[in-house]
Parts: C-alpha cells; structure tokens; sequence
C-alpha cells in the first residue's frame, strides 16, 4: 500500500528546499494529499487562505462591535476596511484559478498568499515513491515525458510583464490627472480591465494588479475611505473632514 509523508519529511529524505519542493508540484508533477489522501488543488490552499481572512475579520468586528466613536471608526478603517479589499482579491483570485491544477502552476504575487501556498504545500503529504523523481539519475516516465514543454512557463512570464508595463501606463496617466483615485477605484477602471488579461484571455486578479500599480497611487494613506463615502462625522452638504 502507497505511503504517504508529510512535506517536511519529504523534504528530508530527499535533501531538497522547501521551494524546490514547491517547484516539484509545478514541474514534476508531485502531487499534494490531505490527511484523508485525497488531493490537493490550488483552489483548496486559497479557500483555507480566505478562511482564515474571513475568522481575522470576525474578530476584528467583535471588537469594533464593543467600541464606539473614533475609536471604532479607526478599527473599521484602518484595519477592517483593508482586510476586507484583501479578501475581495482573493476571492476574485479564486474564480480565477477554480480549474487549475499543479502542473504549470504560478504561485501568485501577493506575499501573504503566496506564504500560504508554501505552508500549505509544506503541511501537505506526498508518495514517497514520487521521492524518485528528485533523484540523481531518475528516467521520466512515459506520463512524465508528456508534460507540457518547459518554454510555456517563461512565454506566461512575458505575457504577464507586458500587461504588466501597460496597466502602469494607464494608472500613471490617469492618477496625473486625478490623484484622489483610490487604487480599488483604479483596478477595476475600465482600461485597466481590458488590458489585464492572461494568454488564454481570463483576468488576472485584483490582487495581482494592485500590486502591479499600487506604487504608482499618490495617496496610499491606509484605510482612506473611497471617494464616493462621506467621511465619519462630515455631512452630505460639507464631505470634508471636520476640523
């Protein structure tokens, strides 16, 4: 019967890093399991990612819930408001990836997501038969001979840096002319949208063209309000702060 290892044991055995045990997924088809045995995809790693935004968030409006005035509006702001654009983007990132499986794969730009597909890579269990690939001297399969060519990977590569170039353009030019667009404002501008689409013609997500553009944004103050809320204690007729 096959046995199954955990990642760091796997790591181990076969003297290899945790990125390149990460890159074996991607490249040599290792396949990730859950204690039950059953396989991991991409979309799994993201929906336990979002769990754990989602309980974050929870408890973060337990404590709002218990404060008042400025002090409640300043934990709405500067820390529920911006967890809660983070788990739109994984969402949205989500949707994006829902079919995709390991081979191929591109780990995403967003840092904290990124951290979360290594640890759940590392707390995954794999064959300890499929060791032999890391091997020195290991002959592919006829399955793993089948694998798409090694040059798509660089192709998505420059694709990405392309529509990468082109949305900095037009975030550049349009917060010239109007520095209080807000980078949520930005994303899903309808330019911006057009132009960020991958190879096969679905959407890169939001997450990931913020940060192709968030630098570029004149005002990146935390937790600002989108320019079409009134800010906490203005009025409709007077939206400014008051002094």
């Amino acid at each position: 019967m096959p046995v199954l290892i955990q990642g760091s044991q796997f790591i181990s055995q076969v003297q290899i890093t945790d990125f390149e045990l990460i890159q074996g997924c991607i490249t040599k088809s290792l396949t990730p399991h859950n204690d039950q045995g059953q396989p991991i995809r991409p979309s799994d790693v993201v929906l336990q990612h979002i769990a754990g935004l989602e309980q974050e968030l929870s408890q973060l409006d337990d404590t709002a819930w218990n404060l008042t005035g400025l002090e409640r509006e300043n934990i709405i702001a500067n820390q529920m408001e911006p967890l809660e654009e983070r788990l739109q983007s994984c969402k949205q990132y989500l949707r994006s990836i829902e079919n995709a499986n390991w081979d191929g794969f591109e780990l995403p730009d967003e840092r904290d997501l990124e951290a979360s597909f290594v640890r759940g890579l590392m707390n995954s269990h794999y064959y300890v038969e499929e060791a032999d690939r890391f091997l020195p001297g290991h002959i592919e399969s006829p399955e793993e001979r089948m694998k798409p060519p090694v040059e798509s990977k660089p192709s998505r590569s420059v694709h990405a840096q392309e529509r990468s170039k082109k949305c900095r353009e037009i975030a550049k030019r349009i917060w010239d002319r109007q520095t209080d667009f807000t980078i949520s404002g930005m994303v899903n501008h309808s330019e911006i949208v057009h132009q960020a689409r991958q190879i096969d013609g679905r959407p890169y997500s939001e997450m990931t063209v913020r940060n192709w553009i968030r630098d570029l944004c004149p005002n990146r103050k935390p937790g600002r309000r989108p320019a079409n809320k009134i800010p906490f204690g203005a009025t409709a007729d007077n939206p400014s702060m008051p002094q």
